[in-house]
Formats: structure tokens, C-alpha cells, sequence
């Protein structure tokens, strides 16, 4: 789908609030847990709690603002070997992260297509900085966050193919996207609602 039709599927779907139960901590147990020395963690999680309160989240789609040139030069020098497709490219410039049912407080969602400024080579995001290279070649772009750090859309910057890949052990059996609207339709079908 292009990002006119995604728009216009998130502006659908509204705003909605989730309430849940809040535990409520006495202030007497907070002060106890907080003094020098504190107290065990099973006896502060064992303790009387109050009888809570309601507490309501609300979610929305959020579409982050377009990038910039700046943004986009400085992916460029900064990493040569990692082109972007053009059809990626012109998505970023007209929004810069897609937050599906984002935490409306964060702008966050529990899985999203980050803004351009937080891609990474998707070894490094997975893997951490002194990842062996031979885990994962640097053709590959991390392109998402996800809250667990478990799973994250990856880019071949060479083929142009998007792969959902597992932290756990990268993969590159099951593409989910070959262009950038596939990619749309990919996050539409899976986003997560709020529960």
C-alpha cells in the first residue's frame, strides 16, 4: 500500500484508551524499601498493597515528521556502503518513523519502523558493537525498534529485500517485503493493539 493509504487506514481506526489496575504501594513500605540497606525484594513484593486504582493509557498511530536533507546526508556519508533504496528514501521524507498503536506518553509503539537517525547495521543493533562480523554482513540495516530488543525488520541494502529477523539467530529464509509499499501492507497486517 503507499503511505497515502496508511494514513488514511490509521486516521480510521482512532484513538482508543486502555485502562488498568494500578497497584498502589504504602508510603511506609516505600520508605522502608528505599532506607540504606532497603529490604529483600521478595518481602517488598510479598507486602499488603492498596487497593489500586484505574489508570487509562492511550494509544494512536503515529506518523513522525519528514525527514530532513540533513537527516538523510548525513545516513549517506555516514555510511557509504549502506544505500537506500529510493522508494525507502521517499518514504522518509514524508514520515520519518511509523509508530502503530503508539503509547500516546512515549509516541512509542511496542514494535515500529524507526525514524532514519536510529537505523543501524542490524548486526550492531542486534548484537551489540563488538559483534563478530561474521554473524551478519553489514549489507543488512536494522530498520525498526522492538520494546523486547527480540525482532527487527532488516534491510539488504544490496538486494533491496526486507526480512523480519530474530535476534536470537539472524535469518534470511522468509523475506516480508520487496519494496516499500509491501513493507506498508507488512506493518498494517501486523501491527499489535493495545490490550
Amino acid at each position: 500500500m503507499q503511505i497515502d493509504e496508511l494514513i488514511s487506514r490509521a486516521a480510521s481506526e482512532g484513538e482508543r484508551t486502555v485502562a488498568r489496575k494500578v497497584a498502589t504501594i504504602p508510603q511506609e513500605l516505600l520508605v522502608t524499601a528505599r532506607a540504606p540497606g532497603g529490604m529483600p525484594l521478595t518481602a517488598f513484593l510479598s507486602a499488603q498493597r492498596g487497593p489500586g486504582t484505574r489508570r487509562g493509557t492511550k494509544y494512536r498511530h503515529i506518523f513522525g515528521a519528514p525527514a530532513g536533507d540533513d537527516a538523510i546526508g548525513a545516513w549517506r556519508s555516514g555510511r557509504p556502503g549502506q544505500p537506500l533504496p529510493m522508494d525507502l528514501e521517499a518514504l522518509v521524507r514524508r514520515v520519518n518513523g511509523i509508530h502503530l498503536w503508539a503509547d500516546e506518553e512515549t509516541g512509542r509503539s511496542y514494535v515500529g519502523l524507526a525514524p532514519i537517525e536510529e537505523w543501524e547495521t542490524a548486526r550492531v543493533k542486534m548484537f551489540g558493537a563488538n559483534a563478530d562480523r561474521g554473524l551478519l554482513d553489514d549489507r543488512f540495516v536494522a530498520l525498526s525498534y522492538d520494546e523486547d530488543g527480540a525482532a527487527f525488520v532488516v534491510l539488504d541494502v544490496e538486494s533491496g529485500v526486507y526480512y523480519l529477523m530474530d535476534a536470537a539467530g539472524p535469518d534470511t529464509s522468509a523475506p516480508i517485503a520487496n519494496t516499500v509499499e509491501e513493507l506498508l501492507d507488512w506493518l498494517w497486517r501486523t501491527r499489535i493493539e493495545p490490550k
